[in-house]
């Protein structure tokens, strides 16, 4: 029921969701994409995905963990983790309990994810302005 949810707040939005098989779902927003992982329906808990966000080298690991770390500060809910090899990936995940999926909460955390993944780069590039 959860995902016939999300996929109906997707619709909403004015998303088109494209199936991921043994994953979930795909869409576009503005430039980033974001990836709906389908969860155990018991655990009653929606996850959006930001993949490659970020691709780590030798030469940029240590500013990558950093910034990760620093992103976790300044920005709630949303999770940087490094998958598939190289690649800074960000994760919000919501516990939904009792609550209904609504357009508004997955909006939330789309523009979480869009806003995370610029907060980001800036504290990559320097330009975070926390110094």
């Amino acid at each position: 029921m959860i995902k016939e949810n999300v996929l109906k707040a997707l619709s909403a939005l004015g998303f088109i969701p494209e199936e991921i098989e043994e994953f979930g779902y795909r869409f576009d927003y503005e430039d980033l994409i974001v990836l709906y992982a389908i969860d155990d329906e018991e655990t009653k808990c929606i996850t959006l995905k930001a993949p490659n966000v970020f691709d780590i080298t030798d030469d940029n690991r240590v500013a990558a963990l950093e910034a990760m770390a620093k992103l976790c500060d300044k920005v709630k809910y949303v999770q940087p983790h490094i998958a598939f090899g190289n690649k800074v990936w960000l994760t919000y995940q919501h516990y939904l309990g009792d609550n209904e999926v609504t357009p508004e909460l997955i909006e939330h955390m789309i523009r979480a994810l869009a806003y995370s993944t610029i907060t980001i780069h800036n504290i990559l590039n320097g330009n975070d302005n926390d110094d």
